[in-house]
């Protein structure tokens, strides 16, 4: 009897379950999208091209350094069918500080360029899990400088910059990115020790990205 009555017992149990599953129906899966707010942090490999020209003897040097970068950056995203565009803004810092023994002038020249922020536009285009874009804002580094037995300038450069990329979604809110930008900035004259000792500063940037980044 007992065994009878425990029966129906075990059979509820086991079809509890199904019945509950039925009753609740399938979980639906977001489909991805790539609008919205995101932030993230990237490290790249930078190759610095620096330019330095004394006016007053008509000389230049040019020297071609690398450094280590980090940075972090956010944006938003709008899509409009498989169109991607949007805003980010970043911030970074360039850790290579170099020093020049061949400069016209003064002789040594040091110089790095530091701190640097960006602002651009991205278009994209939506291809699932991968959106390859392109990228153009202005950008700002602070460059700093020191003539060895003169004195030591510092000034902030603006200029532009353009990129390409891919992000690549590994998860409904996480991607990863891989990225190439070039930054152009003004020329930038300095004075090391009056009027009779002025150079004039013209750098590019070459910056290898890589960063991960969380969307909200």
């Amino acid at each position: 009897m007992k065994s009878f009555l425990l029966a129906p017992v075990f059979g509820l149990a086991l079809c509890a379950p199904v019945m509950a599953a039925d009753m609740v129906g399938p979980v639906e899966t977001p489909e991805w999208t790539w609008q919205g707010a995101y932030a993230g942090v990237f490290g790249a490999g930078t190759l610095e091209h620096y330019k330095i020209h004394e006016p007053n003897i008509g000389a230049s040097a040019t020297h071609s350094v690398g450094s280590a970068t980090v940075g972090g950056f956010a944006g938003y995203n709008f899509e409009s069918g498989k169109v991607v565009y949007g805003l980010e803004g970043e911030l970074g810092y360039r850790f290579k500080k170099s020093s020049f023994s061949d400069i016209p002038g003064p002789g040594r020249l040091d110089a790095s360029t530091g701190l640097f922020g960006s602002l651009k536009g991205r278009v994209g285009m939506d291809m699932g899990r991968y959106m390859p874009f392109v990228t153009a804002g202005v950008t700002a580094a602070k460059l700093k400088t020191n003539a060895i037995g003169f004195s030591e300038q510092d000034a902030t450069l603006v200029g532009g910059i353009v990129g390409a990329g891919v992000d690549v979604a590994l998860t409904h809110n996480v991607f990863l990115r891989g990225e190439y930008d070039f930054s152009f900035f003004g020329k930038k004259s300095l004075e090391y020790c009056g009027g009779g000792c002025t150079l004039e500063h013209t750098v590019q940037t070459h910056d290898f990205r890589v960063g991960i980044a969380m969307k909200f």
